[in-house]
């Protein structure tokens, strides 16, 4: 996930999946003996270990062969494939998040799933999409949640006599209403890491119409009309006064300590934090995404997945492994042990009521961070000119022209 990204592990990307031999010695999958699964901790007990040993016996039977599993903590995840890959002691399957699969893609280390993607599994995966590049499918969603929803307190609304917004416009004119009532509008965490335009910033950039990326990854779109747009209207904000401007200084802690006080109207946030605002008394409602000057809609997602590596001597027997675990009875067992919303149709959904079908119904306006190598770095230049534009630096146009070129020699 976005959050995990260190900076100093993505500086040795280059060299170290330089020297990776393209098929390594990997398992010995090609006698149907032993498949090596990488996974990170996912359940909620951290039996992780145990959880999928047990899941996946029906498969070892079913298969004759041995998944040994490997449990990755999370401070060590990137160092961890990055060393055992370029050994060739790697994983056959692992579960990559976007910033990874890129530069893994760039290296020539993921083998691509389109020839064993099924019909039926098309028809039932509602993120499939989330797993391309460049038209290729490279992985298959296997966690997807964390949609950042527009949270606001309807309390405070009603005080200030105005309904949940829709729009950009009646965002705008609901947070002038709010703060002529005395209340504070809106906050977000921009004194946090890069992670924070994954609620901040990304969702006003494709309700605008945009996207960060040129389809094929060679180049940024930062210093687009879209994205400019969208910088432009958040500065609007923090100009009227309708998102704090002290929000440059401001942690994910601080903004969603206020908004539990009952201090502000809105935050973006998560439905994994929905127990919090129940807990905190807050009589809460949300938007999945307000629709910019063109009617469009987009939030952000994170959207973590199966990718099969070359290691793998094995390729139909590794797929069979991917789907195995990303089937409805697999997945359901999964979702008792962790916070996340069903992957496909076959699932039996126990997710809260009140967030069911938040991601079915809305899977088309959920945007992960696109697939790009070499992408990992250009978030922290972009949110690096965003904070200058903030604090009254540069000018959006400035700040995003600034951000583009940067980001572009990285890429190139």
């Amino acid at each position: 996930m976005a959050q995990k990204f260190k900076a100093l592990v993505a500086a040795t990307v280059a060299g170290l999946l330089m020297s990776a031999c393209g098929g390594g010695a990997g398992s010995d999958a090609a006698g149907g003996k032993e498949l090596n699964l990488w996974m990170p901790p996912l359940v909620a007990d951290k039996q992780d270990k145990a959880h999928w040993e047990e899941v996946l016996k029906p498969f070892e039977e079913e298969h004759g062969v041995d998944v040994n599993v490997t449990i990755v903590p999370w401070d060590a995840y990137e160092t961890k494939y990055l060393t055992g890959v370029s050994s060739g002691n790697g994983p056959d399957v692992g579960y990559m998040y976007s910033e990874m699969i890129g530069d893994y893609i760039s290296k020539d280390q993921l083998v691509a799933l389109d020839e064993h993607v099924t019909d039926a599994q098309k028809e039932n995966f509602y993120f499939l999409e989330n797993g391309k590049f460049n038209d290729k499918q490279y992985s298959i969603p296997l966690v997807v949640g964390g949609a950042r929803l527009l949270v606001y307190n309807q309390d405070l609304l009603d005080k200030a006599g105005v309904k949940a917004p829709t729009t950009w416009e009646e965002f705008t004119e609901a947070g002038k209403k709010l703060k002529e009532a005395g209340i504070t509008p809106f906050v977000a965490p921009w004194g946090d890491a890069r992670g924070t335009m994954n609620g901040a910033f990304f969702p006003f950039v494709w309700q605008a119409g945009g996207e960060l990326f040129e389809a094929d990854g060679s180049a940024t779109r930062f210093d687009s009309p879209e994205v400019i747009k969208a910088a432009s209207y958040i500065n609007e904000l923090r100009e009227s006064g309708i998102m704090d401007p002290n929000v440059t200084g401001m942690t994910e802690e601080i903004t969603r300590g206020q908004f539990l006080d009952g201090k502000v109207a809105f935050i973006v946030d998560t439905d994994q934090n929905a127990k919090s605002w129940a807990e905190a008394g807050i009589k809460y409602g949300f938007v999945p995404s307000l629709k910019g000057p063109d009617g469009k809609q987009g939030t952000f997602i994170a959207s973590d997945s199966l990718v099969m590596l070359k290691q793998c001597k094995d390729p139909k027997l590794c797929y069979d492994l991917i789907s195995f675990m990303t089937e409805g009875k697999q997945m359901e067992k999964f979702h008792q042990k962790s916070n996340f919303p069903p992957i496909g149709k076959d699932e039996n959904n126990t997710y809260p009521e009140e967030f069911a079908t938040l991601y079915s119904d809305n899977a088309e306006i959920m945007n992960p961070l696109p697939v790009v190598p070499k992408g990992t770095g250009t978030y922290q230049v972009l949110y690096t000119q965003l904070q200058q534009m903030l604090n009254g630096q540069k000018t959006p146009e400035q700040a995003l022209k600034d951000a583009a070129t940067e980001a572009n020699a990285m890429l190139k």
